[in-house]
């Protein structure tokens, strides 16, 4: 009886003394006040070609980020740069539709190398002249000769546009060699945009 005693003594001093620590693979959680504007903490991400997706808790809510291929791990603080918000997203190569995910042009680890990020208040307006445009799977897909003598592609949620017509948007989320499955057709380049509209 006695040394049944001891054991339990024993075991509540071993628990004691690792109080303080996280289970194992588990991270410490930070401060919904620490996790404001584009910055957040990792939930669970996924890993397709390309592409990461990433579950963050941001401003006292869990929402969903995609970017180019990052290395991160559950736990980890990250901060992100220019975005574009879409809503009823379909992956094709997740077989899932994401009621809203959040497009972004660049995801980094530490408070170090956070992108500064231009004020909400005052976004950029671009504009320019469709040279094409095709929908697909909710979204056009739309190419733009800018004012600047540019031609960019944009992604934005599905539109009635017409070649030869002015748009608009503002803000955007770059993204590198995505591959869209539902008109196979890879992109060096494309700028996700919340909306675009004739002008």
């Amino acid at each position: 009886m006695r040394k049944l005693i001891v054991c339990a003594i024993a075991v509540l001093t071993l628990a004691a003394c690792g109080g303080d620590k996280s289970p194992a693979g588990e991270a410490a959680t930070v401060a919904d006040a620490d996790l404001v504007g584009n910055r957040g903490q990792v939930l669970s991400f996924i890993d397709v070609p390309g592409y990461t997706y990433i579950e963050v808790r941001n401003n006292g809510r869990n929402v969903w980020l995609a970017g180019n291929s990052v290395d991160v791990a559950e736990g980890d603080v990250i901060t992100w740069g220019q975005s574009a918000v879409m809503n009823n997203f379909n992956s094709t190569a997740l077989d899932r539709v994401f009621e809203e995910i959040i497009f972004v042009s660049g995801i980094y680890q530490g408070d170090s190398a956070a992108p500064q990020v231009a004020s909400a208040t005052s976004p950029q307006l671009n504009s320019g002249t469709v040279l094409s445009a095709e929908n697909a799977s909710g979204y056009s897909y739309v190419e733009i000769e800018t004012d600047a003598g540019d031609t960019v592609w944009i992604a934005a949620p599905m539109t009635t546009i017409d070649v030869g017509q002015r748009v608009v948007w503002q803000g955007a989320s770059k993204m590198v060699d995505f591959t869209s499955p539902s008109l196979d057709r890879t992109f060096p380049e494309i700028l996700f945009v919340n909306s675009l509209r004739k002008q």
